[in-house]
């Protein structure tokens, strides 16, 4: 494991990639506001010939990453607005969100609690009876999504104390639990840590690969021990300018995770989190994008595309091409089997 800008460098300099003073300098800068930690397996996938390497552009620091740029904030999203008792996010009518570790394999420079859940206190089995209170206290949610941080950082007895948790409630149906381990070092995800899940059904797990770079053999092994179980995978991408915002890059990804079970869910649009403006590309893109993967992938690997909402209202918001061309009182126009076509349906 990388955890600071020294060692960065000693695995540098054992690869002979040369680092200016300048670059050096940069990368303490940032590290000293935004820590680094990437995990030996994530950095052996990054290709050092390739500046603009999609692996390295994820977990190498940026100067970009210290700009400030007008319009974002620390906290978009409001989730510090939302926690209702330590640890615990309810933003959303049936559904709340357990912070339950500031700690991943990895720290993503694009990640949406850069600001705030990593720098946040840690927490620990004393939070649970508080959350656990104010879930029965609210029949309505009944969806609880175990987050962070990285769930499955935590010892296993630990993460189990909170699933367990959380299924004792009777209002609660469906657990869900969002983690880059899978992607990020994906030998932590351990046959021991699978049948413990296991006896938590129904339970989700969302994952998050944004690259086709990040399909490997081990991240697919890892995939395979959780479906062995019975426990559903699906994945959220961040839509990244120079990683992912391109169709044949996202093509590739989804056709890859469909391949290893994997179903496509979520491709958000970057929140506006201070120190990730650098990775924004345009909203109209993605759903160009999107459009197109509608024509070259079987629909279920097709994902929503996603702008989560900012401001005190905000919330997750599917945005989409609207497919109803046409309408008069005989036929509806609408888009045909191959792009650039169209097709009337009868009324």
């Amino acid at each position: 494991m990388i955890e600071t800008a020294e060692q960065l460098f000693e695995r540098l300099e054992e690869k002979n990639i040369p680092l200016t003073d300048e670059q050096k300098k940069e990368i303490i800068a940032v590290d000293a506001k935004y820590r680094l930690r990437i995990s030996d397996y994530y950095f052996n996938l990054i290709d050092w010939e390739d500046e603009e390497d999609p692996i390295r552009l994820q977990c190498i620091p940026s100067a970009k990453e210290l700009d400030e740029v007008e319009g974002y904030s620390e906290d978009p999203l409001n989730e510090g607005r939302y926690e209702k008792v330590p640890f615990l996010v309810h933003k959303y009518r049936s559904r709340a969100a357990f912070m339950c570790s500031n700690f991943c394999y990895m720290h993503c420079r694009h990640c949406t609690r850069k600001n705030t859940v990593m720098n946040s206190p840690i927490c620990d089995r004393d939070a649970l009876p508080a959350a656990l209170d104010y879930v029965r206290k609210h029949p309505e949610i009944n969806d609880i999504l175990i987050t962070g941080g990285d769930p499955f950082t935590l010892p296993i007895d630990l993460l189990e104390y909170y699933i367990a948790g959380f299924r004792s409630v009777a209002t609660v149906n469906t657990i869900r639990i969002g983690t880059r381990a899978i992607v990020a070092d994906p030998a932590r995800v351990t046959d021991e840590l699978c049948d413990m899940l296991e006896k938590y059904h129904p339970l989700w797990v969302f994952t998050h690969f944004n690259h086709p770079k990040e399909v490997t053999e081990e991240s697919a092994a890892a995939c395979g021990r959780l479906l062995k179980r019975g426990i559903p995978l699906g994945n959220q991408t961040v839509f990244l300018k120079g990683i992912n915002a391109d169709a044949d890059v996202l093509e590739e990804l989804y056709t890859r995770l469909i391949g290893i079970r994997v179903r496509p869910y979520y491709l958000y649009l970057c929140d506006r989190v201070k120190g990730t403006a650098h990775f924004y590309a345009d909203y109209h893109l993605g759903v160009d994008i999107v459009e197109k993967l509608r024509y070259r992938l079987p629909g279920y690997a097709v994902p929503k595309f996603i702008i989560d909402a900012d401001g005190d209202n905000g919330g997750k918001v599917t945005v989409e091409k609207n497919h109803l061309l046409g309408e008069t009182d005989e036929y509806l126009l609408l888009p045909g089997n191959r792009e650039d076509t169209v097709t009337k349906f009868y009324i």
